[in-house]
């Protein structure tokens, strides 16, 4: 019985399964429906591989014809264009040899400068005598100031005209002019008495423009405050902006004042140092630290009961005083607290022991100064004098300085300290408020100069290093701070049109937009709705664009006139009945790194080689990767310095191909040891100003580090004789080693009648030349209007035709022997008449004579040439494809051009696309804008891709292609031209391009892919599956970077091909297609989140109108204390209040800057207050709801800025400041309309709130992608790649893909099966910040590369001790008081004003 039981529960089981197995299978074909397609699907390799072949085909011969390529080419053969080897170490020796004659002159100029100084220092005169001089600031009075204040502020006329040499600043030249700090009263004897007697340097300035006429600005800085500048000009400010320029703390003057410094700062932070004194203590810090320079170096204790370093990481050792370490000295100060009672000997004492360690420990390492040390102590006041520290570590020899700070008003405290600092060559300064502070710190100056002053007769004379001449290093923290004012206010202003809107309107659309966030907060950034991702990138790319044009202007780097000074230092020979040593102030003169840069012309050094320059700290003066501004952040920031942007390391612009994490660099380079590199190579020689020839492996990136290059390059390097510089070179190993030369002799030329008028080479097309370089240039007429290259070789071109003409091609000479007669300098420097004067010109002759036969090579563009005739040996494909382009399937081609050597580009427009294209276009024509030559990255690319294939063009599209309009978006196509003997001896002579409209090359991609190649048509038999036109395929062009040139989809034109197929990408690289390639950014910004504050709860009664009031009154004080450099001593999240514009909305900070010795203008940063209320918002219907919903990642709603961590919506921001703005605007009862429940109490203010942020230096690191193209080969011929991602989904499914090389470029085409759902990962781009942990961090901090000491070191003089001036107690003078007056009369002003 059991047995039956048992059959018939296995029998029943049996029919169960069967039963199962029966469904599963009629249900089999729909389940897995998608997965047997895709299983059946084959991918079309073959067709793929016939794609590419034709399109390679067809775009070749039509770029080809329409360059004429072979034209081009032909003429620099048969003009006999040769090569010549390049010398890289001859030619750095010529270089260096300009360079080192042009620095001889500026320290001659400087020394003159001096000499007649200290000569007119002695002379007598009455002190009743008026004083005439120019003052900066009141020339010119604009006519609606009142004849009173004109009067009253002694106002004067001075005839100023715009002169290019000085960056097109209106200047005279027969007078210098005077400025005088705010914080220094103008009319103290000692100023009045120093302006009068230095009114006789006007002779000099002259003098020495006249010998020099590349001389830029020459100054005497006082040490009573003021500068006298010439030539004469306008000090440009603002009304409202209070000047703060003082000579004395910027780096010429404070390097030429004195020797090196070690420093130690000692900050009392006991319990009786709080409020007012903390604040005034950390004032008298921040503004030593304002007086180092990179020869310095520093460290900073607080001490109470113990003391400790204020930098964690800066630990038992001094670090050079570097922006960078400055900037962590700073941010530390924000954060000390008080407490506990101050153990004086511990401090002393751990001071004494660090600066002997330092004497020793350093010697062989270069670090640490060597030279003057000093102690400089901050306390409210010491119970003793510690005679026996002193005796014990600083008596007999005195090595160490002590200078004391007594903090407050108490008289009995000053005894101790005021020994201390009279006992050890030192000085002694009570500081009562902080309107004084500035001047009281600078006292220490002139008694560390006290040594070099004494000796008379040695004048060191200094070179800083690179800065950038805006009025003051401090304000670009402040000019970060405004911006970030002007989009909290510009946020602001959108939530009160949104507050507006939910008011009055009761649209359908709008209450629909209210509920989405992410609409909400597009409208809260860019004052609308239903943006589409496509618009928002729109709007970011086009404040980039403004940036950069507003950047781009010649000769700037970045928007910022960068140089270096030379100074020397002036002191006072008058004698005495009581022994002193005063210091007169320091003399300079800049130069501009443009004006060095001129001396080495890169046309010298060929495609790819660049020239640079590194000081003895072995900080980079120059480099092409030199990158001072901020680049990564918003575009509101981008015209904003650089937190360290003038400490930047040679190592860290040399990327070398060894390194595999951050500053691990193990080349010919550095060899490091730990993080020390004592023993370096390249780099030591250059700081050591050795000559050097060496080979190193590079990574270079291009095209803002979205690009990569690498190759080998030789480096060669000599010393900048009197300079503490070396200049360096570097060429690309193999075209680098040969350059073409080819000449017409202007002379020849010219005489011989049969070829014409010289201008008829340029006869044919447009043309245009590099903007930079210097063909001809005028010594002594700067105040032509029009100074650019093509007017001045015309003219040059126009005179070498007349009769006695000939060349003035000497650029540089040796300065004037001192030892010379009368004689023989009337023969070195013959006087000259105003029309020789004219007429001195120079014209650099192989660069002149290089552009003429370029010229004549090149004059090819007729506009009469048939299109038949463009063919060369009348191909009959070639033929084919023109006529058939030039018929109805026409290519789209634009322009045809073609740049050379010599900096000529020239070009001709194809007027069946241009007419249509141009005629309404808001930009300018894309030549006039890539007008570079040799420098444009299209020229580079093509130049460095020759090696991989000599037939190929290098295909681009502007990387924000998807944001521009369609129909302006152009592709860019573009080849070298090489000049060849063998296989071996070649080198670039030009490059010839199309641009092709993109609309219509996609338009001839899509007509390719969606046919299959064995029939004429797409509507033929053959099966749409295996083609681009099904859905089952996704095909893209990419270039050697893996960029999208072409695709289905115009909106993925210029992204990289990661962001959209991250795993096939990654596919790639595995089928080593591409070559993943890391880079390191050692100039990144990153941009930390400030911590939000508690919110303080609002209240809605008198008392809110009393707050408002007290909070409009402080704010006006805020206003002036940060402009006196006081901002920092609160919690900046109130000053943030001020940057809003609520404090004063008058205050008109501005985004201009001015290239003189002038402050910073910041006029248009704010505009006045216009309440934008409207109606109603309007919807705008371009996406049809696109933003709705989306992730803000896809959908543009992001964070702007690139690389930046993407911060939560609302958060990281202040409540209170957004509140406070708009308690000050008087609004209407905000009753919201009858909203949807799910609205609720909509806006809140937490919405109008932005994320405040703040730069920081940090590492960061890329990925970047380069194309294989031999990887691709089989058996010389390019062939398929073909691969699959298996298993991507959980069905099983993969992915088959197809590679193809497309012939004669740089692309590829990639065919991708669609069909399987797989998830795709994002391979980005964008620099990521490299994490480094607490040791890291610290090391990172505490690299120090070896250095080379400044030569001069004066810091003892026997007699030294005769000096009994020692310091005072300080008091309210005529400084402070016209500080109080400025605050009050800002105050009334604004009373008035509301």
């Amino acid at each position: 019985m059991r047995h039956k039981v048992k059959w018939w529960c296995s029998l029943s089981l049996v029919q169960h399964r069967t039963t199962v197995v029966f469904i599963l299978f009629s249900l089999f074909p729909t389940l897995l429906g998608v997965y047997t397609q895709e299983h059946d699907f084959n991918m079309p390799h073959q067709e793929v591989e016939l794609w590419a072949r034709k399109i390679g085909n067809h775009i070749f011969h039509l770029s080809n014809a329409f360059a004429l390529y072979n034209d081009i080419k032909d003429n620099f053969r048969t003009g006999e264009a040769t090569l010549q080897e390049n010398d890289g170490l001859q030619l750095v020796k010529e270089m260096t040899s300009d360079v080192t004659n042009m620095m001889k002159f500026k320290v001659d100029a400087v020394n003159r400068i001096m000499n007649v100084a200290e000569e007119a220092s002695l002379d007598k005169y009455k002190q009743e005598e008026p004083v005439d001089y120019y003052n900066a600031k009141r020339l010119n009075p604009s006519p609606d100031i009142p004849q009173e204040a004109i009067d009253d502020k002694n106002y004067r006329n001075l005839s100023l005209l715009s002169n290019i040499h000085f960056d097109g600043i209106p200047i005279n030249e027969s007078v210098s002019s005077v400025h005088v700090p705010t914080n220094v009263y103008a009319k103290a004897p000692d100023v009045i008495n120093a302006i009068r007697w230095s009114g006789r340097l006007d002779r000099t300035f002259k003098s020495n423009y006249e010998l020099d006429p590349t001389l830029s600005w020459q100054y005497f800085g006082s040490s009573t405050g003021f500068l006298r500048q010439y030539p004469a000009s306008e000090w440009v400010m603002d009304e409202k902006d209070p000047d703060l320029y003082d000579a004395r703390l910027r780096s010429w003057y404070i390097q030429a004042a004195s020797s090196p410094k070690d420093m130690v700062i000692l900050l009392d932070v006991s319990g009786s140092m709080t409020g007012l004194r903390k604040e005034i203590a950390i004032h008298v810090v921040l503004n030593i630290l304002e007086t180092l320079n990179e020869n310095d170096f520093v460290n900073i204790f607080n001490f109470s009961t113990e003391t400790t370093e204020l930098v964690s990481c800066f630990n038992d050792s001094l670090v050079q005083a570097n922006m960078e370490n400055i900037g962590e000295f700073k941010k530390a100060l924000k954060t000390i607290e008080t407490k506990e009672i101050a153990n004086f000997s511990k401090a002393l004492i751990k001071a004494f022991e660090l600066l002997q360690r330092t004497n020793s420990q350093y010697n062989k390492s270069g670090q640490g100064s060597q030279c003057n040390q000093a102690i400089m102590l901050v306390t409210d006041g010491a119970p003793d004098n510690y005679e026996k520290i002193f005796s014990t570590y600083n008596w007999p020899h005195f090595q160490v300085r002590v200078f004391t700070y007594l903090i407050g008003r108490e008289e009995k405290k000053k005894r101790d300290l005021s020994w201390m600092a009279c006992a050890n060559k030192g000085y002694f300064v009570q500081v009562t408020t902080l309107a004084e502070v500035r001047e009281q710190v600078l006292r220490y100056i002139p008694v560390m100069a006290r040594p070099m002053v004494m000796y008379q007769e040695d004048h060191h004379h200094i070179w800083t290093g690179v800065y950038a001449d805006v009025a003051d290093p401090k304000q670009i923290e402040w000019l970060w701070e405004v911006r970030e004012g002007k989009r909290q206010r510009d946020r602001t202003e959108n939530y009160q049109k949104l507050q507006k809107i939910v008011k009055d309107s009761s649209s359908p659309a709008i209450i629909d937009a209210l509920r989405d966030k992410w609409q909400v907060e597009n409208f809260l950034r860019y004052g609308e709705f239903s943006l589409s991702s496509r618009s928002i990138a729109r709007i970011k790319a086009a404040k980039m664009r403004k940036m950069r044009g507003r950047r781009g202007a010649p000769g700037l780097k970045e928007g910022y006139r960068l140089m270096t000074s030379v100074a020397v230092p002036v002191f006072d020979r008058k004698k005495t009945s009581m022994k002193t040593a005063n210091l007169l102030g320091v003399a300079g003169t800049d130069v501009p790194i443009r004006e060095i840069e001129k001396l080495v012309p890169p046309y010298k050094l060929g495609v790819n080689g660049y020239s640079f320059m590194v000081n003895s700290n072995g900080y980079v003066i120059y480099h092409p990767d030199l990158r001072p501004v901020h680049q990564e952040s918003n575009a509101e920031f981008q015209d904003i310095l650089k937190p360290n942007y003038n400490s930047v390391d040679f190592a860290e612009v040399e990327l070398t191909d060894y390194e595999n994490e951050a500053r691990a660099n193990d080349s010919e380079l550095l060899e490091m040891a730990g993080w020390r590199d004592y023993y370096s190579k390249l780099r030591k020689d250059l700081v050591e100003q050795n000559a050097a020839e060496r080979m190193m492996s590079v990574k270079i990136h291009l095209d803002d580090m979205k690009r990569v290059v690498q190759r080998k390059q030789k480096y060669f390097a000599q010393k900048i004789s009197g300079t503490p510089f070396s200049l360096g070179i570097a060429m690309p190993e193999g075209y680098g080693k040969y350059k073409v030369h080819g000449q017409i002799e202007l002379t020849r030329e010219i005489q011989d009648h049969r070829a014409g008028d010289v201008m008829n080479h340029f006869s044919t097309g447009n043309w245009t030349l590099h903007p930079d370089w210097v063909y001809c240039e005028y010594k002594y007429d700067q105040h032509q209007e029009d100074q650019s290259p093509e007017a001045l070789i015309n003219e040059f071109l126009s005179r070498a035709q007349k009769p006695n003409w000939k060349w003035r091609s000497t650029r540089t000479r040796p300065p004037p022997d001192p030892i010379m007669n009368q004689a023989q300098h009337k023969r070195w420097k013959p006087s000259m008449g105003s029309d020789e004067r004219r007429d001195n010109y120079y014209c650099d002759k192989d660069l002149v004579q290089s552009l003429l036969f370029d010229a004549r090579a090149t004059n090819v563009y007729s506009r009469k040439v048939k299109i038949e005739d463009k063919i060369k040996d009348r191909n009959p494909v070639a033929i084919y494809i023109m006529l058939l382009s030039t018929s109805s399937q026409n290519f789209g081609i634009t322009t045809a051009f073609v740049a050379t050597r010599s900096g000529l580009t020239r070009w001709i427009d194809n007027p069946s696309e241009s007419s249509s294209s141009n005629g309404n276009s808001k930009e300018p024509h894309f030549m006039k804008v890539h007008n570079r030559a040799i420098d444009e990255v299209w020229y580079k690319r093509a130049v460095d891709y020759y090696k991989e294939d000599q037939d190929a063009y290098v295909y681009s599209v502007p990387f924000d292609a998807a944001t521009r309009d369609p129909d302006e978006v152009l592709v860019t196509a573009t080849r070298a031209i090489f000049v060849e003997e063998n296989d071996y001896r070649m080198a670039p002579a030009a490059v010839v391009g199309v641009t092709i409209k993109h609309r219509k090359f996609v338009d001839f991609f899509k007509n390719e892919t969606y046919k299959c190649p064995s029939y004429p048509s797409r509507n033929s038999s053959c099966k749409k599956a295996k083609t681009c036109e099904s859905k089952s395929l996704n095909c893209y062009l990419l270039d050697d970077n893996g960029f999208i040139i072409a695709s289905e989809n115009e909106d993925d034109t210029g992204k990289f091909f990661g962001t959209l197929e991250g795993t096939i990408m990654e596919s790639l690289v595995q089928s080593e297609v591409y070559k993943k390639i890391q880079i390191f950014d050692y100039q990144a910004v990153c941009l930390d989140t400030q911590e939000k504050n508690s919110m303080a709860s609002i209240l809605t009664t008198p008392i809110q109108t009393l707050k408002w009031f007290a909070s409009w009154v402080m704010g006006n004080v805020f206003w002036v204390l940060v402009k006196t450099q006081l901002y920092t001593l609160w919690d900046p999240n109130e000053a943030w209040a001020y940057a809003q514009g609520q404090w004063d909305p008058n205050a008109a900070p501005t985004d201009e800057v001015t290239y003189s010795k002038g402050p910073i203008n910041y006029q248009s940063a704010f505009g006045e207050y216009q309440e934008m209320l409207p109606d109603e918002a309007v919807i705008t219907d371009e996406s049809s709801g696109e933003g709705s919903g989306k992730d803000p990642e896809e959908d543009g709603s992001g964070r702007e800025g690139s690389g930046e961590e993407e911060i939560p919506l609302y958060e990281g921001i202040l409540e209170y400041e957004v509140q406070d703005y708009l308690d000050g605007i008087p609004t209407e009862d905000t009753k919201h309309p009858e909203l949807p429940d799910d609205i609720g109490d909509f806006p809140s203010l937490e919405l109008a709130y932005i994320n405040k942020t703040h730069p920081r230096p940090c590492d960061k690191t890329v990925y970047l992608y380069k194309l294989q193209s031999k990887k691709l080969k089989q058996d010389g011929l390019y062939k398929p790649v073909k691969g699959k991602l298996s298993n991507c989904h959980t069905n099983g499914c993969g992915r088959p893909f197809s590679v193809q090389k497309v012939i004669s470029t740089n692309l590829i085409l990639v065919a991708v099966n669609s069909l399987c759902p797989c998830e795709s990962r994002k391979v980005d781009i964008e620099p990521v910040e490299v994490e480094h942990n607490e040791t890291t961090s610290c090391n990172r901090l505490l690299m120090q590369h070896y250095r080379k000491r400044p030569q001069s070191c004066v810091n003892y003089h026997p007699d030294e001790h005769e000096i009994k001036l020692c310091g005072g107690a300080g008091s309210l003078g005529p400084s402070s008081v016209a500080l109080l007056t400025l605050l009050l009369a800002h105050i009334y002003n604004s009373m008035m004003q509301s």
